[in-house]
């Protein structure tokens, strides 16, 4: 005689083995997460990862728009450097906004290189590609998402 493993009383618990019935009260409901009361950071901070997934897209599509000859100089008269920043940060703008947006750890990761790469590019001056706004508000948004992830980690503890 088969046994139904899916019926309580019927072995499955006395083999050692523990089997959740589809719609029983052990199975806990979709997304389910901690109790826990106060401000759930995890949103906040995918949030606010979406948020700058937004912003850095916009900001892709700004240095498209100078590959595309749209902007003061047509990309071949720029200077060499400039040329690779901007074709650089085209590219990778756009693929770290996608990565953020999905939320992933080389999302995140590719992010904060070309924030940084931003910030000492603003303080530098001397490329012309990043201004001083443009490395403000990268250095703001860094600060934001570190003490976001401190949060987090403090919450799991």
């Amino acid at each position: 005689m088969a046994r139904n493993p899916s019926r309580s009383g019927t072995g499955a618990e006395s083999s050692g083995e523990f089997v959740i019935e589809p719609g029983g009260q052990d199975e806990p409901p979709i997304g389910g997460e901690n109790n826990k009361d106060g401000i759930r950071w995890e949103m906040v901070m995918s949030l606010f990862l979406r948020l700058t997934a937004a912003v850095w897209m916009i900001k892709g599509i700004g240095f498209w728009m100078f590959v595309l000859g749209m902007g003061d100089l047509p990309l071949s008269e720029e200077r060499r450097l400039r040329q690779a920043l901007i074709v650089g940060f085209a590219i990778l703008d756009c693929s770290a906004s996608v990565g953020l947006w999905l939320l992933t750890p080389w999302g995140k990761s590719l992010w904060l290189f070309l924030a940084f790469a931003e910030i000492v590019l603003g303080l530098w001056g001397g490329s012309g590609t990043v201004g001083l706004f443009a490395a403000t508000s990268a250095m703001l948004m860094v600060f934001c998402f570190f003490t976001l992830s401190f949060v987090m980690r403090k919450r799991h503890r």
